[in-house]
């Protein structure tokens, strides 16, 4: 059903179950929490003793940290063009296919005037406006086959590019600045939040129809539906593991576990029977006690819950924290209140700071509502299993399930403190595939039968963003995010008074090591006898720290207009590459069309990949750039201690040829010239490791022909931290 009509249903009330407990929450600070005994450490993945898992609604990651510093936001120089030229961050105010007559930036929620209710402040407004749709028809339309030029139209306006930043959440960027953001980590389904929760709880939304005919592809929840497929709570029983669900008598339909049919059979909501002394009903269904208003005080009700079963030495191994609407951050809800609610469970969890000290939060959000994100999200190529559904009103052929726009990741944790950021690919299956290693660690393996081989393929398990070795114990000090300001009387509906682009946060922060190193090269030309012509490339993922797949869209931005009802089509291809941590020179072909029905050779091609990685090649085959040729590798005769920069600029023509490697950023030397001669080659070498912390940005380009360039940027990896682009 549609998300909005989930608001305030409080159809729970008879799963109430337990005495009401009035004691409050105990704050907690840094300089009172007990550092944890070493006795006992492992020094690994053991060391975590309980994890939770709070999932919030519909923010996206440029929408709530795209001004954060250090983070990929609105600072990237690593973007892709639109169809017409602009780039990704201005967004035609026209549907696709349509001459762009106007274009929008991301605009700061609280610079506009207001349109209809009056807000007391702008920043009321901002905090309280009434969202954008997120449907499955919508966010694909937005994505547009990856091309990303419709949020405008396929959002109904330029509400899907509005913004906050620190002064607006300031309590969010701290917990940034204290812990560990991710900034690659992707809703699950481009779609809303019932699929996303749906994946979150159980790793598929059953595209391939595996598990009956039922696809849970949209909608708000899947409440009423009995998915028949097993939820990762079962997987978590059968293995031993303890886990329980906290959620008041109003869940919002969030408790992504009622939507499957072990758990609604018990749930009164969808006509069950409560059955109190069955695991299913008592950690699935039942409700925490609640001496509190049920709406206005449910985040406060969560957390005396949290810290009575912190306080008995009851917290499971895995818990999962659902609350109402008011405290979830979906629009018209504050993300002030949704601060208020995760200040209240991390005091309520460091009421022994042992158990603080133990356990992992991850603060996720389920989608990213309709709030413009400027980072393709990778997709699997057409065919791949269990990750393509079809909806006949969008297009004839099936469209990707996902991966859906980035959303904020936040782990807390002693193993994640120190503002670092972690920019591996993820989505919310990277949160069964974390439970996965944890608990196979502790010896009792709870592995989730339901992720699609695709999936475990580029999403991360998040264990790359921990450091065991160096945990920093207590809580930080954080800002009091002060009390609830509730739900208002109506919706804010802001209109942006600005046009201009935004302005990120200057500064870097401490990176985590990644496991991929995407490479790609443009190798040649192929020449059809009906006039086309092909680009011919090579993508590869080469590095003895290479072990999860490297993705690549491949965009050829001078190609006329697409409607969406063609996808696959020219549609920009999508690869996989398998990492190669063996094997120094293997290579995987990929190709653009160019030039065809278009009268011209004329090229313009982006491949963009994880972590700010980028190739620009433009030129025309029929000038004399043609037979130019540079080749980028890292490693050259095997695999060496450390990888570097290597440009082979080559001359297949018959004339002396000038190339001229500019860096754009990260490196203060100065242009250098190469004159090389017909048949030969010069090669230059860049060593980013030690001079730029493992990143480079750099172009080539030629005298002969103006129309001739090659742009080079990413990150070297050598197993160790870094720092953000």
């Amino acid at each position: 059903m549609p998300d909005l009509s989930r608001r305030n249903l409080i159809r729970r009330a008879a799963a109430v179950t337990g005495a009401a407990v009035v004691a409050s929450v105990a704050p907690a600070t840094g300089a009172l929490a007990r550092p944890a005994a070493k006795r006992g450490r492992h020094g690994d993945i053991r060391d975590i003793k309980h994890v939770v898992i709070l999932m919030q609604e519909n923010r996206s990651f440029d929408h709530y940290f795209g001004s954060l510093r250090g983070v990929r936001g609105f600072g990237d120089r690593s973007t892709i063009t639109l169809p017409g030229g602009d780039s990704v961050w201005q967004q035609p105010t026209t549907p696709p296919g349509q001459p762009v007559t106007g274009t929008q930036y991301p605009w700061r929620l609280a610079s506009g005037t207001f349109s209809g209710a009056q807000p007391p402040s702008p920043e009321v407004g901002a905090q309280n406006y009434g969202g954008t749709d997120h449907s499955w028809e919508s966010q694909h339309g937005a994505w547009y086959g990856g091309l990303m030029n419709a949020w405008y139209y396929a959002k109904g306006g330029p509400t899907t590019l509005g913004y906050l930043n620190r002064g607006d959440i300031p309590y969010h960027y701290a917990l940034a600045d204290a812990y560990t953001i991710g900034d690659a980590y992707h809703c699950s389904v481009l779609s809303a939040t019932g699929p996303n929760r749906t994946y979150l709880w159980s790793g598929t939304i059953n595209a391939d129809q595996q598990h009956g005919s039922y696809v849970a592809y949209s909608g708000g929840d899947e409440l009423g539906k009995f998915l028949g497929w097993p939820s990762y709570p079962e997987t978590l029983q059968a293995a031993g593991v303890t886990w329980k669900i906290y959620q008041g008598s109003d869940n919002y339909g969030d408790n992504g576990a009622e939507y499957f049919a072990t758990f609604a059979k018990y749930d009164p909501g969808q006509g069950g029977t409560p059955a109190p002394g069955v695991v299913w009903y008592d950690n699935g269904v039942a409700t925490v006690p609640e001496p509190y208003p049920a709406e206005d005080r449910n985040g406060d009700n969560l957390a005396l819950a949290i810290k009575k079963d912190v306080l008995a030495g009851a917290l499971p191994q895995v818990s999962w924290v659902v609350t109402n609407q008011q405290y979830s951050e979906h629009p018209d809800g504050a993300p002030h209140d949704g601060a208020y609610y995760v200040n209240q469970v991390l005091r309520a969890l460091n009421a022994d700071p042992d158990v603080f000290n133990s356990t992992l939060v991850i603060i996720d959000f389920d989608e990213n509502d309709g709030q413009f994100d400027h980072v393709p999200p990778p997709v699997p190529a057409p065919g791949t299993t269990d990750e393509f559904y079809l909806e006949t009103s969008l297009d004839p052929q099936p469209l990707p399930v996902g991966l859906g726009f980035r959303v904020p990741l936040l782990l807390i944790s002693p193993w994640t403190r120190g503002g670092w950021v972690t920019s591996e690919v993820s989505d919310h299956t990277s949160v069964l595939q974390l439970l996965e290693k944890w608990t196979a660690a502790l010896g009792k393996p709870a592995i989730c039968p339901n992720i699609s081989a695709w999936r475990r393929s580029v999403c991360g398990d998040l264990t790359s963003a921990f450091d065991f070795a160096h945990p920093v114990f207590g809580m930080p000090s954080l800002p009091d995010p002060g009390q609830p300001i509730g739900e208002p009387a109506n919706s804010y509906d802001p209109v942006p008074a600005t046009n201009a682009m935004p302005v990120q946060e200057p500064g870097t922060k401490r990176a985590r090591p990644l496991p991929y190193q995407p490479n790609a090269n443009l190798d040649g030309f192929t020449f059809g006898s009906n006039g086309a012509v092909q680009a011919n490339l090579s993508l590869s993922n080469t590095g003895p720290h290479a072990s999860k797949a490297s993705h690549f869209s491949v965009y050829s931005n001078a190609a006329p207009d697409l409607n969406l009802a063609d996808y696959p089509g020219r549609f920009p291809a999508q690869y996989t590459v398998d990492p190669s941590p063996r094997i120094w020179n293997k290579t995987v072909p990929g190709s653009a069309e160019i030039g065809a029905g278009r009268g011209d050779g004329k090229y313009d091609l982006t491949i963009a990949g994880p972590n700010r990685f980028l190739r620009h090649f433009t030129g025309d085959v029929s000038a004399p750039g043609v037979t130019a040729q540079v080749t980028a590798a890292y490693y050259q005769g095997g695999f060496s201690p450390a990888p570097v920069l290597a440009l082979r600029l080559a001359n297949g023509g018959k004339e002396i040829v000038t190339f001229t490697v500019t860096p754009n950023h990260y490196s203060r030397e100065p242009a250098r010239t190469y004159h090389v001669r017909p048949g030969g080659s010069a090669t230059h070498l860049v060593a980013p490791l030690p001079s730029s912390n493992g990143w480079y940005d750099l172009s080539v380009t030629i005298s002969a022909d103006g129309s001739w360039s090659r742009r080079y940027v990413g990150h070297l990896e050598n197993g160790q931290p870094s720092i953000t682009g």
